[in-house]
């Protein structure tokens, strides 16, 4: 690959496909991560009780670190090709579906097709629990539609990642016409019932699929569910608020669950909680132990109680990821935060991999606010070995940084962008780093200690189950 004689082919420019495939595991990623060893079950044990499948592949409870090689040959338009092994490959640019960058890959040759995530053996996710930008339903359906139309009455295969394959061209054409309406009902349902006045909750209570569709394997929630996929489709077209007054401005949780308690009670709650674990009511259970959890963590007969209904919820899930958010939170609620089983996706190697004004949006999300509020900042920066000179500007409160340098900078910093990504992925020790690293400096080495001052860091191991 880095001889070039191997290319790495992705859609989308260069530019934006590593933006977002970087910046979408990187600039969240500590979220993402917590959010995903939940949603992927991988602090669970594996077995009946534990994690069984993720829906898309199996899984283990090993620590993993993502890393990354950027692509060097894009496909920015349909109907592009490329010769690759001796076989021509035509591709289906299909953009702001189940990636921000994506396409469908035709090799006429021997008749087969990949629509790559966007069909699948499973409903897939159009707002992921994991936590990433909220994908488009009817997008799904358009571009599997136009894939049927180009190369729909040929294909004899259809192959693709966390799916097994598909043979012969009438169930190669049944599966993708399902899975297109499939996608098209969940877009077009919940936009139906949000012009009823539905909110996303109970648009989702609501809609159910036809047995034509909701009874084919291969749309069955084995990886995404109907419920949130409703709910997302409200999220991607009318936006986060749910239409009802009071959730506009709410109580923040612990403040509204210590609230309940004073009013309700403790000993009621706890009543309550445990009358409806025996009479098999565990989303009641915790909606209303949550109460207790939240108001007090310590609460230990609380965080059982609610531990048993979570564990129960999990079993009856058919979407995996209900099934591994729930027992997660059981497991958690007995046991303390687990450190085992994560997936680090802010990586070393894929931070260095960002493109230079992604590197510095990432240093900008752990500016904390407050304390860079008066202060103002101005580091200039020459990566050597990309002949590329920036500066940065922390003022106001944010990070600012312009491919341009800075006569007024008080501090400039000269390196290779490994060498520098370094000094701003540790700016406590950043002193201490430069001579070993290479840089070189000219001005007030004290800005790196101003600039420490300003910076958060992230835990990985905060809570979910408690406030």
């Amino acid at each position: 690959m880095a001889s070039g004689r191997v290319p790495i082919v992705a859609p989308g420019t260069l530019e934006s496909f590593n933006k977002y495939a970087i910046g979408e595991n990187v600039i969240t990623g500590s979220a993402m991560s917590r959010r995903q060893a939940y949603t992927f079950g991988l602090l669970l044990p594996i077995g009946p009780q534990g994690l069984v499948t993720g829906g898309i592949s199996n899984e283990d409870t090993l620590v993993r670190t993502q890393s990354y090689i950027p692509p060097t040959d894009p496909v920015t338009r349909t109907g592009e090709t490329r010769t690759l092994a001796g076989w021509e490959f035509e591709f289906l640019y299909a953009p702001d579906t189940e990636a921000p960058e994506e396409m469908h890959v035709w090799i006429p040759a021997i008749k087969a097709l990949t629509c790559a995530e966007n069909a699948n053996h499973t409903m897939h996710n159009i707002q992921t629990l994991r936590g990433a930008r909220t994908r488009d339903a009817r997008n799904f359906a358009r571009y599997l539609d136009e894939t049927l139309t180009r190369w729909g009455d040929d294909a004899e295969v259809h192959f693709g990642p966390h799916t097994w394959p598909v043979f012969g061209n009438a169930a190669v054409r049944e599966f993708l016409e399902d899975q297109r309406d499939l996608y098209k009902y969940i877009h077009d349902q919940a936009l139906r019932l949000a012009n009823q006045g539905l909110t996303p909750l109970e648009a989702a209570e609501q809609v159910r699929l036809p047995g034509a569709l909701g009874q084919k394997w291969y749309n069955r929630y084995y990886h995404g569910g109907l419920h949130h996929n409703i709910r997302a489709v409200f999220h991607k077209e009318l936006g986060f608020w749910d239409g009802d007054p009071a959730s506009v401005w709410p109580l923040l949780p612990a403040e509204n669950a210590r609230r309940h308690l004073d009013l309700i009670g403790r000993d009621t709650v706890i009543a309550e909680g445990t009358k409806a674990i025996e009479q098999g009511d565990y989303r009641w259970a915790v909606q209303i132990l949550h109460h207790a959890v939240f108001a007090d963590p310590a609460d230990t007969e609380a965080r059982e109680l609610q531990a048993d209904a979570y564990e129960q919820l999990g079993y009856q899930m058919e979407v995996p990821q209900y099934r591994h958010i729930f027992l997660t939170a059981a497991m958690e609620l007995r046991t303390g935060i687990q450190t085992k089983g994560k997936l680090q996706t802010a990586a070393r190697d894929t931070i260095l991999a960002m493109p230079v004004d992604l590197l510095f949006d990432f240093v900008a999300v752990h500016v904390v606010g407050e304390k860079a509020a008066d202060v103002d900042l101005r580091i200039g920066f020459s990566f050597t070995d990309r002949d590329e000179t920036w500066s940065a500007r922390i003022r106001h409160g944010v990070l600012n940084a312009w491919p341009v340098a800075d006569p007024d900078a008080t501090l400039t910093l000269s390196g290779t962008k490994e060498a520098l990504s370094t000094l701003l992925l540790d700016p406590a020790g950043a002193k201490d780093l430069v001579g070993s690293l290479g840089v070189e400096t000219s001005g007030d080495l004290a800005t790196l200690d101003q600039l420490a001052d300003v910076l958060d860091t992230f835990d990985p191991d905060f809570p979910l189950v408690t406030p």
